[in-house]
């Protein structure tokens, strides 16, 4: 596997002792990626690093993404793919955007529900996505899920289908479809279903760098099961005219404090086309503007701001 390494460097065992008690922290390294695992005992610290030394010792390869040695990969028939996501996102949640991590977290949970043994009909379903998207797919939120969600997240666990149900392409049919469809049974926007795909993808490839699947079995190209197309056309009916942007502008300028820079804002957006992370990052020194005239944006950043997870 190309995303595996023998180069293996172990560091000090980290003792840190707070409030809260003591914590001991092996850290390690593969390929020049530092890696890190926290334990309550250092007699828990010391045999995790042990069986990590003697694997590095005897030449095993590590795995890139999870740190640990090839050896500990799972077989798709041991795992559950709930516990799997989980896996997944513990690894990719520091290195993905805020608003990818929502996106992730909302694939997941339609995935999951999709690889059911039975339904969770004795549950709310608003409930039941709201403890997979909030909490158990949120690595910052998973120990903060309240009695009731913590509940569900047990169910769920308990019952998970292994990762070998995604060699059933009835199971995966399931999933595609879950993936295309609104909670109401309506089917889901192109453009979301094609993001929950890319997810999924990403997912899968993951789980085929861990020797827990052996083939990524999402659809491609002709299929009629393959990523529905999107289209790039505007509705010009969606569009506001002249008169509803300078009345929108007007009310927007009555709003208390922060009336007066929102206005600026939006008016930037509409009459110079600009881009919201262009407008954000404009300064007072960067517009050239006459009393009468065409006036100029001197546009030589970008300020993107993502949702806060």
């Amino acid at each position: 596997m190309t995303n595996r390494s023998v180069k293996v460097r172990f560091y000090k065992t980290e003792v840190y002792k707070g409030k809260r008690g003591t914590t001991y922290t092996v850290r390690w390294s593969v390929n020049g990626r530092r890696r890190s695992e926290a334990f309550k005992t250092a007699a828990s610290a010391d045999s995790f690093r042990a069986v990590l030394l003697v694997a590095a010792n005897n030449g095993e390869p590590f795995d890139q993404d999870t740190g640990r040695p090839a050896s500990h990969a799972v077989p798709a028939a041991e795992v559950t793919w709930y516990d799997f996501d989980l896996r997944y996102v513990d690894v990719k949640w520091s290195r993905i955007s805020a608003n990818n991590r929502i996106s992730t977290g909302k694939a997941l949970a339609k995935a999951t529900l999709a690889l059911l043994r039975a339904e969770p009909t004795q549950y709310d379903p608003v409930e039941v996505r709201k403890a997979l998207r909030e909490y158990a797919f949120n690595k910052n939120r998973r120990d903060e899920a309240p009695s009731e969600l913590r509940a569900i997240l047990v169910w769920i666990r308990r019952n998970s289908l292994p990762m070998s149900a995604w060699e059933d392409t009835k199971h995966v049919d399931a999933v595609l479809h879950a993936l295309d469809t609104r909670l109401d049974g309506t089917p889901a926007a192109a453009s979301s279903a094609k993001r929950y795909r890319r997810v999924l993808n990403v997912v899968l490839r993951y789980a085929i760098r861990q020797n827990v699947l052996a083939e990524n079995p999402l659809p491609k190209g002709r299929d009629e099961n393959a990523a529905p197309k999107t289209s790039g056309a505007v509705d010009k009916r969606s569009l506001l005219n002249p008169g509803q942007v300078a009345a929108l502008l007007v009310w927007i300028a009555s709003r208390p404090r922060t009336g007066q820079r929102l206005t600026a804002f939006f008016a930037t957006l509409y009459y110079a086309g600009l881009r919201p992370e262009e407008a954000v990052a404009l300064r007072v020194e960067d517009g050239v503007l006459p009393s009468t005239g065409w006036g100029e944006l001197r546009v030589h950043t970008a300020a993107p701001e993502v949702g806060k997870q």
